[in-house]
């Protein structure tokens, strides 16, 4: 079991010791999909936290709820915003852990946890996490792609592995012979197929702007000051990529494929140089003149 999927299980616990009437551990834990002792285990780190969690005759919990809105510095709704923020950031941050511990001790997040919007995506890890343990084919359905029309489609995959902090998949496309990358949260729904994978797979890293590929290719830009800004607010991981030299920001860093970089060049027309390298140059002229990015 993966730590996103741990945690997704001790929110999930959160939510349904919250709501009358009490629960029976062995109910808790069909629900949840483990055994009882992994309940035992997930209440007693519940109350180390500072949770208040009654017990009653039968082995049935309950949580009691204390909190005061207007007594803290944001409100639920901020509360979980910030919270689907981190659930998108890469697994094992430590910063992302103790800001969602923090947020749960604080908030205790049954009230957030009940009104997640993106609560559908993390039952489509939980259901890709498990085809991909027993090794079976998937058909992801109503499949919203933006690039493709905005239209929805079904996909019929072998399932890779999750990428980006659990916010995409990248699977082998059994339709079009090729990898693509899918964000989980425009899956309409997953069925998982009675068919067991039959190709051997090798997993593929993410460069800084979303996209894998074969290999790295080494990009040098020249930035004005508003495509730096931009950069850095819509991409921070490549703050460590990116220096100032004689007031001109410059970045130098690797990618895996000309597509997420390149969107990001033909976005800001006139305000980003590409130093090089050429092939990188060529592909922005096509798509240039293709009138597509």
């Amino acid at each position: 079991m993966t730590d996103q999927q741990k945690l997704y299980r001790v929110f999930r616990l959160i939510q349904l010791l919250s709501q009358p009437p009490y629960r029976k551990v062995s109910h808790l834990a069909t629900i949840l999909g483990v055994d009882s002792r992994t309940v035992y285990r997930y209440i007693k780190l519940l109350e180390s936290l500072g949770y208040h969690i009654d017990k009653k005759e039968g082995d049935r919990y309950y949580l009691f709820l204390d909190f005061q809105e207007d007594k803290q510095l944001i409100n639920l709704d901020e509360a979980g915003y910030l919270h689907d923020l981190l659930w998108q950031a890469p697994a094992g941050d430590p910063r992302r852990e103790h800001l969602l511990h923090k947020l749960n001790k604080q908030y205790t997040l049954a009230p957030v946890a009940q009104s997640l919007p993106k609560l559908s995506t993390y039952e489509h890890v939980r259901t890709l996490g498990k085809a991909m343990e027993a090794g079976l084919r998937v058909r992801l359905l109503n499949y919203f792609a933006p690039s493709s029309g905005g239209g929805l489609s079904n996909r019929y995959l072998e399932p890779v592995e999750f990428m980006q902090g659990y916010t995409y998949l990248w699977a082998y496309d059994l339709d079009k012979k090729d990898y693509r990358q899918f964000k989980l949260d425009r899956i309409g729904d997953v069925e998982v197929l009675d068919e067991p994978i039959a190709n051997q797979h090798e997993g593929r890293v993410l460069d800084l702007f979303g996209w894998t590929g074969p290999q790295w290719l080494p990009v040098r830009l020249r930035l004005s000051s508003y495509a730096h800004n931009l950069l850095l607010e819509e991409h921070p991981d490549v703050r460590p990529f990116v220096r100032t030299f004689k007031g001109q920001a410059l970045f130098e860093g690797m990618v895996r494929d000309w597509r997420g970089i390149g969107r990001f060049i033909l976005g800001l027309p006139g305000e980003v140089e590409v130093v090089d390298p050429e092939e990188l140059k060529a592909y922005l002229r096509k798509r240039a003149g293709e009138g597509r990015w």
